[in-house]
């Protein structure tokens, strides 16, 4: 209930706070003529509001979303706290992804094609970190492999968005530190279904998450399909990260502060912390997104470098605290 309610409190924060200005009556003005209470003359603000910031608040609820439960998937998945859907790699695969989906949609297209792209290289490299899962041992190692891996796929995301050039394809600015100025109805609806489609799998996995964090030897004892079952996990993962990844670019460690932080507060059940974290994703990401185009007003700051500022030293703190642990 607080997470909702604060849900909806950065939403219509978003909507109220840009450039133009716009008051609670304006918002309830467009809110009229959209369901069509009013009939009064339309205003710049309606206008504004529809155009413009509802798909862009609703893209970062959904962003966000996506990253928090696939971030607490993962880190349910490899019983490791520091899996993180960028840091693993995962979100520069599905940049790959939706590069290659761009490349073979007609000029003019839906960005539908895209979507699937991403969704379909966010679930390729997810597979790839379950096969190399099993030839490490160290957890920090695992991180590392992962960083190496996702490094390699940016750069070579980079040299195809310089080499492209081409307006069809977003700055590689975009795929690296995300961003939602973008928005627009048509990217939302090609991107929300994909990402729901993934929370769908994630959430229905809840209770096979509670049972592999047991271990995969003490989960197959209790009768649990171990391979199969992190296989559709880690599909999941990989279609809601690829739709969030279409939609606003690669905005990483929102999928470790988050999981991070609520496992804390409500316990590692994953019945609930999925949905929490769910919600909780939500709320970062759209409460960045007001400071990235407030604070610096009229620049810009991309979404990314907000949450990096924030999560890097949330994840050098767990870095070290596990350092001691083990000393």
């Amino acid at each position: 209930m607080i997470l909702s309610g604060a849900l909806l409190l950065t939403v219509i924060v978003g909507l109220l706070s840009g450039a133009v200005a716009v008051s609670p009556a304006d918002l309830f003005h467009m809110l009229g003529r959209r369901l069509g209470v009013t009939d009064d003359p339309e205003r710049l603000t309606d206008s504004v509001l529809w155009a413009i910031r509802l798909p862009r608040v609703l893209a970062g609820a959904i962003v966000g979303g996506g990253l928090g439960a696939a971030g607490a998937a993962l880190q349910g998945t490899f019983r490791n706290h520091m899996a993180d859907p960028h840091l693993v790699g995962i979100s520069p695969a599905a940049g790959l992804g939706a590069v290659a989906g761009i490349a073979v949609t007609p000029v003019g297209g839906p960005p539908v094609i895209m979507m699937v792209g991403a969704a379909v290289g966010g679930a390729g490299a997810a597979l790839v970190m379950r096969r190399i899962a099993g030839r490490v041992v160290e957890s920090n190692q695992f991180i590392l492999v992962g960083l190496a891996l996702g490094l390699g796929m940016l750069a070579w995301l980079g040299a195809i968005v310089l080499a492209w050039d081409s307006p069809r394809v977003p700055t590689f600015t975009f795929w690296v530190f995300g961003g939602l100025a973008g928005s627009t109805w048509s990217t939302l609806g090609a991107g929300a279904p994909v990402v729901i489609a993934g929370l769908a799998i994630i959430a229905a996995s809840a209770r096979s998450l509670d049972l592999l964090a047991l271990g995969e030897t003490e989960a197959r004892h209790l009768g649990v399909d171990v391979d199969r079952v992190i296989t559709v996990i880690l599909i999941g993962v990989g279609i809601a990260v690829g739709g969030a990844v279409g939609l606003g670019g690669a905005i990483g460690f929102v999928g470790l502060i988050v999981p991070l932080l609520l496992r804390r507060w409500i316990g590692p059940g994953h019945r609930w912390l999925i949905p929490v974290a769910t919600l909780g994703g939500g709320v970062m990401v759209v409460a960045v997104d007001v400071l990235a185009r407030t604070v610096a007003s009229p620049v810009e700051i991309p979404v990314g470098l907000l949450t990096a500022i924030l999560g890097a030293p949330v994840f050098i703190w767990f870095l070290l605290r596990v350092g001691r642990r083990r000393s």
